[in-house]
């Protein structure tokens, strides 16, 4: 499946603000990712698609959208 990927803080740091890989769930996908992109190693990221953050592997689906996030904080 091709989806859409945005990132977002200092994950645009290591990779592109916007692009399109393949990918069949989002284990998958950041397990790709982390493979081609040292800088993801050891980071700690929130996934979210199609606006929902994901905690547990899920299929994607064709034109999905999946957002990839540094953890935050707030108060």
């Amino acid at each position: 499946m091709k989806v859409k990927v945005l990132t977002f803080g200092s994950l645009t740091d290591i990779l592109e603000r916007e692009f399109s890989v393949e990918a069949q769930d989002t284990d998958g996908l950041t397990a790709s990712l982390t493979a081609k992109h040292a800088g993801l190693n050891g980071r700690k990221f929130l996934v979210a698609v199609n606006d929902t953050i994901v905690k547990e592997n899920i299929a994607l689906k064709e034109q999905d959208v999946v957002a990839l996030m540094p953890p935050y904080s707030g108060g």
